[in-house]
């Protein structure tokens, strides 16, 4: 038999009334707001009266609500997971909640358990039988375990997850204690929601956020319960930390849904100016506080992974410009690049949208155990990095629900300008006119919104039979090509590449023939004559050349098979604009394929493993 370690690109719900009312529409919906994290079979445990009722079944959550009819039940508590196998089967008995012997104990679990084999051949000899292929139901069992050597409930857990080596939120519901809703939170993220009626448990706010925007995040080490009339938590890895602080999610509930839009992607888009008109007062007032350790640093690396890694190599770009020495580093490199030379002298500026990315926070890990301090820049403010940092910045892009990074992408690049501003303000340099030209980006793509989404449709009924496609800049316009090719190979499937335009002639245009599609990113800077010889050179070879360029242009225009003209502002700030086109390009290719480009196959909003 294959044993499998669980994923933990899953999600976690769970509610109780403080009234004695039905929760199950509530928890479906719950459910229905993490779908964005990418799942194969859901599952949901609750209280009937006395006795422990869990279903659970692979599939979609509305195909499951349809056949279960679980919506005909009632609750006045219940638990609900989704879970996304990478390894093993996807099954109805994989899928959680996962029970202890006596169906008493359901739990659910985002991690993973390392030493779960160990504990199961243990369990197994003491009698114990297990269903299912997870990890996971090791959890139950260990508490059923020490639940019936007459400890309490609460005692159980502590015992139980003191045997656990790994990473893990657990929520677990159990007819022994049926008033409680109980938690334990590892390396993974897990929160709680104070509504007026309901208390919620989840692991990510817009789980919750419809009903309230009271939150309580939960750290590494807490565990307790929830039950109508009291939030009990303790930290078994620091018995003095009392409560957490609750906060006040600055976000709105109508972020976290599609509204008019088909798709949460589309909208995003076009949610970008209020988000970085957001993002640059946010960042503004927050960035102060870190120019001292900026600036007394003898290196700074900027570390993410994905569109989080473009948006740290197009800082490192600007801030070369300035002086700074800073190197941008994939978070899965780190260790190898950098881990055995960083130290207490040093800065390491962590970029991540969600702020839980397994890769990100062991770079930041490794860098802490040799002294380094820890920068982020996150959307998430209850997200474990932000947590483990020494400083953070939260940007104002508000909750990002579509897989593909669109309004985080940008707004990264904001936060990083203004950061720059506010460091260069400190030394007396002026960096007005950037600042000028940002504050501009909001109104400017509001008002060419409409005209790049038409441009984009127009090249992507042309793009959606091509099968690979290359995406070439310089400077600045790299890391905004090595995005727009990310962003149509990760939703629209299309094998995609991205290099710095200088490199195509040292191997890339071999590959060049009649009708290739080639992105072309023409800034208005020192590298527009050499992006005009190599877009000859593509062209020369058959290549199709769609060009992104400054209006007015007319040298690139000439050549171009399709152009897509961007307003005039500094250079340093216009590529921004540059990204919109780029992701309405992808999504219409996408869509247009046939595929929803909110849920691209084996991707996850949240990577949280290796």
């Amino acid at each position: 038999m294959q044993v499998e370690a669980e994923t933990v690109m899953c999600g976690i719900a769970a509610i109780i009334s403080k009234n004695f009312r039905n929760v199950i529409p509530k928890l479906v919906r719950m459910l229905k707001n993490l779908e964005y994290r990418g799942y194969d079979s859901c599952g949901f445990a609750f209280l009937d009266g006395t006795s422990l009722v869990v279903a659970k079944a692979k599939g979609t959550i509305d195909n499951f609500v349809k056949k279960s009819g679980i919506l005909k039940q009632t609750s006045d508590i219940g638990i609900a997971h989704t879970r996304w196998a990478t390894h093993g089967a996807v099954s109805d008995t994989n899928a959680h909640p996962h029970l202890d012997c006596s169906g008493d104990i359901a739990v659910v679990h985002n991690g993973i358990i390392d030493n779960f084999m160990e504990l199961r051949e243990e369990l197994e000899r003491k009698g114990h039988i297990f269903r299912s292929e997870t990890d996971t139901e090791v959890i139950s069992h260990l508490i059923e375990h020490y639940y019936s050597q007459g400890k309490s409930f609460l005692e159980a857990i502590k015992m139980a997850i003191r045997k656990l080596r790994g990473t893990y939120a657990l929520v677990i519901l159990t007819r022994h204690d049926g008033d409680k809703i109980f938690f334990a939170r590892n390396g993974q993220p897990l929160m709680i929601g104070v509504g007026n009626s309901e208390i919620y448990v989840a692991s990510d706010i817009p789980a919750f956020l419809e009903w309230t925007k009271k939150a309580l995040i939960l750290r590494d080490g807490d565990i307790g319960f929830v039950s109508r009339n009291e939030i009990y938590i303790e930290n078994v890895i620091n018995p003095d930390l009392g409560m957490p602080e609750p906060i006040e999610v600055p976000w709105d509930p109508d972020q976290a849904q599609k509204g008019e839009f088909p798709f949460f992607m589309l909208k995003e888009i076009y949610e970008q100016p209020d988000a970085i008109q957001r993002t640059i007062m946010s960042v503004l007032h927050k960035a102060e506080g870190i120019v001292d350790d900026i600036l007394n640093a003898d290196f700074i690396y900027i570390v993410g992974a994905g569109s989080s890694y473009y948006s740290s190599l197009y800082a490192q770009y600007l801030y070369a410009r300035w002086g700074l020495r800073t190197m941008a580093v994939i978070a899965s490199e780190f260790e190898d690049i950098a881990g055995h030379v960083v130290d207490r002298n040093d800065i390491v500026f962590a970029v991540s949208q969600s702020g839980e990315t397994f890769d990100t926070i062991q770079a930041v890990k490794i860098a802490k155990k040799r002294g380094a301090k820890i920068i982020s820049l996150v959307n998430n403010m209850g997200s474990t990095l932000r947590m483990i940092s020494d400083k953070s910045i939260v940007m104002g892009a508000g909750p990002e629900i579509g897989v593909a990074a669109t309004k985080t992408f940008s707004t990264q690049i904001a936060s990083f300008i203004v950061i720059l501003k506010v460091i260069l303000d400190a030394q007396g340099v002026d960096y007005e006119e950037q600042m000028k030209s940002l504050s501009m980006v909001p109104r400017v793509l509001s008002e060419k919104m409409k005209h790049f989404d038409e441009k984009a449709m127009l090249i992507a009924e042309w793009m959606k039979t091509k099968t690979d496609a290359f995406f070439l800049g310089r400077g600045l316009g790299y890391p905004i090509a090595l995005e727009g090719s990310l962003k149509l190979k990760e939703i629209a499937y299309i094998h995609s590449e991205s290099y710095p335009a200088g490199e195509s002639k040292h191997g890339p245009i071999a590959l060049i023939e009649k009708g290739f599609p080639v992105i072309e990113i023409i800034l208005n800077d020192k590298n527009y004559d050499a992006m005009i010889a190599g877009i000859q050179e593509m062209k020369s070879r058959g290549a199709m050349i769609i060009s992104l360029l400054p209006e007015g242009d007319q040298k690139a225009s000439e050549l171009s098979d399709h152009i897509v003209e961007i307003p005039h502002m500094h250079e340093e700030v216009m590529p921004i604009l540059y990204v919109v086109p780029l992701q309405l390009l992808a999504y219409h290719v996408a869509v247009k394929r046939g595929y929803d480009p909110d849920k691209p196959r084996n991707l996850a909003k949240s990577v949280t493993v290796k």
